[in-house]
């Protein structure tokens, strides 16, 4: 392995792959550029072109000699209008339209909706949502499997674009057979994270988990779980969801249809905040440089919008069209790490989150420690050892200026370390002894990091006790 410098940026960049990036030379350029972990959507594409994608993303990360984490993310239970005439249709507003429940396609004047239940879960005055918001109706009557309704915005509408319903809990299940398919496929090609859309309840979150843990050996090592964060519903029972997950996805998009744009920023910062207290990984989505599809430039609120993220403390932002399927996917990652620097240099230590003054627990303490001692003897870096991630996510919570070296023993926890915010994660196996694993640990710095003898080092790792087991030791090392 070649010398590695220390990362710049302590937020991860996330980017979606796709048609424009699947050139081996393209994704190597995008990690150089700053890349810290892949997306996979599997609402588009078949599972050739992801398994394509799969092994571009590994061999070009192996070739950058970098760990770059694959989240697949599942569609979900997501409504779409079926097949449309070719060049879609013109919906015009003031006039009335029917859809048809359970069709999958259209006649040329009704619109086919293939889910079979929206006669059943909507009723007169609901807002059906089309084309991400563009095409808005209000239904006017049911009959039986055909909704009636009146055209409020109008606009073109293509075969497969979404459909929502924000006033409406609909019974579509949380993990549909799609899902269940493209999951297993993940599995066995061992992706890092899960997605799952749509996300409603803490249930959702335990189905997909014994999902998963039904379908690995008993000592494989499952992938995390992201919860997406898009309907109404789990914005108000996230404290719920939050215990369940593993990290989360704040997707405004559909998020801004279910719930009203106005409350999204808001939204944003106070699911942000949560994960932060809770020391989970948070991903901020959607739009972030919608316009650098196709404009080799962002606007200037979407600059702000990157910034603003940063400045909440997210662990996480996320590129989509602008990688999968725009035309300057490596512009795009160099554009929103130039924004993250920027951002990430000014001075706002009035923006650090703030602690507890008692009552953390232990771990917690532990790590507030670490990052105050690192402060106070100027340590080039904090170093924790860890086996489940958690001591190395605690280091972070609290945001410090010192950079954070996360040592794992296994190559999952290396990965999904990763997406969280300021952490570098090694992997240093087959060690028991917590000293034994911290020697190889300094030594990789030496080695691979191009940090200096002499440094001053925070680690925080086990010690063994007499009568047995470890406790959580804080020390200063030289190397």
């Amino acid at each position: 392995m070649a010398a590695s410098s220390v990362p710049v940026n302590r937020t991860k960049i996330v980017a979606t792959l796709g048609p424009a990036c699947v050139a081996h030379t393209v994704m190597q350029q995008m990690i150089a550029a700053g890349m810290d972990a892949a997306r996979i959507n599997f609402s588009h594409g078949s599972h050739d072109s992801a398994l394509e994608l799969m092994a571009g993303l590994r061999a070009a990360a192996q070739a950058q000699e970098r760990i770059v984490p694959l989240i697949q993310d599942l569609q979900g239970p997501k409504l779409r209008v079926g097949i449309m005439p070719e060049g879609g249709v013109r919906i015009l507003e003031e006039t009335v339209r029917t859809l048809g429940s359970g069709l999958a396609e259209s006649d040329g004047e009704i619109i086919p909706i293939p889910y079979p239940h929206l006669h059943e879960d909507v009723q007169r005055g609901d807002r059906l949502l089309l084309n991400g918001g563009v095409i808005e109706l209000e239904v006017m009557s049911v009959d039986r499997r055909k909704v009636t309704a009146k055209v409020l915005a109008g606009g073109t509408l293509l075969s497969h674009q979404g459909l929502a319903v924000p006033s409406r809990r609909l019974s579509v299940e949380s993990l549909t057979e799609k899902d269940r398919t493209d999951l297993a496929l993940g599995l066995q090609h061992n992706l890092d994270f899960v997605a799952l859309s749509f996300v409603r309840t803490a249930e959702d979150v335990q189905l997909l988990r014994q999902v998963i843990a039904d379908r690995l050996p008993a000592d494989a090592d499952p992938p995390a779980i992201i919860v997406k964060i898009e309907k109404h519903e789990a914005v108000q029972v996230f404290d719920s969801i939050l215990r369940e997950a593993d990290a989360v996805m704040i997707a405004r998009g559909d998020l801004g249809l279910e719930t009203s744009y106005s409350t999204v920023p808001l939204t944003q910062k106070m699911l942000i905040a949560k994960c932060l207290v809770a020391g989970k990984p948070v991903i901020t989505a959607t739009e972030m440089l919608r316009s650098m599809i196709a404009a080799p430039r962002p606007t200037r609120a979407e600059a702000s919008d990157v910034a603003n993220a940063v400045l909440d403390h997210t662990d996480a932002v996320m590129l989509s069209e602008e990688t999968a399927i725009g035309r300057f996917p490596v512009r795009s990652v160099q554009t929103m790490a130039e924004i993250i620097a920027s951002t990430e240099e000014a001075p706002l230590e009035h923006l650090k989150p703030q602690r507890e003054a008692r009552g953390e627990p232990v771990p917690l303490a532990m790590a507030a420690a670490a990052v105050d001692l690192a402060h106070h003897v100027d340590a080039g870096a904090i170093v924790v050892t860890t086996r489940s991630g958690y001591s190395a996510r605690s280091v972070a919570r609290f945001r410090p200026d010192t950079p954070i070296f996360a040592a794992a023993d296994t190559p999952r926890v290396q990965h999904t370390l990763q997406l969280s915010w300021g952490i570098t994660s090694l992997l240093v196996e087959g060690y028991e002894e917590p000293d034994r694993m911290l020697s190889a640990t300094l030594d990789q710095l030496r080695q691979h990091y191009g940090i200096p003898a002499g440094t001053r080092v925070v680690a925080v790792s086990g010690l063994r006790r007499e009568q047995g087991g470890y406790d959580s030791a804080l020390r200063v090392v030289e190397l």
